[in-house]
């Protein structure tokens, strides 16, 4: 004789309110809510999978595109040129970013921006990446940049100092060429939107503007040097030097005239900036890179005399020159600003 058993299963009560999303399955979330919301679950959870993470921070999000839109009210070639303006920085940074990685450094951060972490990512190999408050330039670190820096040891073959000098040279000049070589292009680019020019000839003119750009800015600079005396007696008194430096703010106020004239001649202004950054960007003080680039020169003339072919310097020694070259460049930077506000350049291009 054979005895069944039968089991009854219980019916789970249905609960009187529905379960906050929180709370339910990863998979009624993807099926219940909207798309996007399901993009971003698998997003996040295929970053997870592959050891990646995330941070966002909504109200910085927030205070970044309030802050655009209320600028773009007030005055459309501040965000014009602010545009402008770090998308040569970013592409100057990512420069650097992809000769380190292709000469066997591992850099661990790139951000666009600097200030606190709007959104930010960290891939497979250890790089945060991701956008700052304040949007406006960017920077890329990679780790062992000075010889008494600390660093993991699994890293350490994949630092600045562990590299030789000839590559280490080609990082450090990588952002200066990427930004002439845009140069080139935006002033060809200018070029061939004229009638009647042809290819060759706008990358002609692309690198004799490029040219043009890079020694009118040297002579700029030379003459803001050797004519310091005057140049501070028309700051303080208010009157338009002879060698004007042109801030930020003389940026903007000619990005907005150039909207309302010719939008095409931003190209222009892009290619004016972007070759006096890659000229500035060589002066051979720290912390510029050609400060960078001038200590790598430094330090193997003295390996070689000394015969000591491990020799490393130091940027951190150099740091008071540093601190003084910050404060040289903030203070021109100043001046120019108070120039560009008290005589305003926007009116040059109506």
């Amino acid at each position: 004789m054979t005895e069944t058993t039968t089991i009854e299963e219980s019916t789970p009560a249905t609960p009187s309110h529905p379960t906050p999303a929180s709370a339910r399955p990863e998979v009624e979330v993807l099926r219940a809510d909207p798309a996007p919301v399901r993009w971003v679950h698998r997003w996040r959870r295929a970053g997870r999978a592959e050891g990646r993470t995330h941070e966002w921070h909504a109200v910085r999000a927030g205070a970044v595109v309030a802050g655009l839109a209320a600028l773009w009210m007030w005055n459309p070639g501040a965000v014009a040129f602010l545009g402008i303006l770090t998308a040569l920085v970013f592409l100057h940074e990512l420069g650097h970013y992809v000769v380190a990685r292709r000469v066997g450094m591992a850099p661990t951060d790139f951000f666009v921006g600097f200030g606190p972490t709007v959104w930010a990512r960290t891939s497979r190999t250890g790089l945060r990446y991701g956008v700052k408050l304040l949007p406006a330039g960017g920077f890329v670190k990679i780790p062992g940049m000075g010889p008494r820096e600390e660093v993991e040891a699994s890293r350490e073959p994949y630092t600045y100092r562990a590299a030789t000098r000839g590559r280490r040279l080609a990082v450090i000049l990588a952002g200066v060429a990427v930004n002439f070589a845009l140069a080139v292009v935006l002033f060809a680019g200018f070029a061939l939107s004229q009638p009647d020019t042809g290819a060759i000839d706008a990358v002609g003119t692309g690198l004799g503007q490029t040219g043009e750009v890079a020694t009118g800015t040297l002579e700029g600079l030379g003459n803001l040097v050797f004519g310091a005396d005057d140049y501070a007696r028309s700051v303080v008194s208010g009157d338009v030097p002879e060698n004007r430096m042109m801030s930020p703010v003389g940026g903007a106020q000619i990005a907005d005239g150039l909207i309302d004239v010719d939008p095409s001649r931003l190209l222009l202004l892009a290619g004016i900036f972007s070759a006096s950054l890659a000229l500035l960007n060589l002066l051979p003080l720290l912390p510029l890179d050609g400060g960078h680039a001038a200590l790598v020169v430094v330090e193997a003339v003295a390996a070689r005399v000394t015969r000591r072919p491990r020799l490393r310097l130091d940027p951190n020694r150099f740091t008071p020159v540093a601190v003084v070259v910050l404060v040289v460049l903030l203070s021109v930077s100043a001046s120019a600003m108070y120039l560009d506000i008290l005589h305003p350049l926007g009116d040059a291009v109506r």
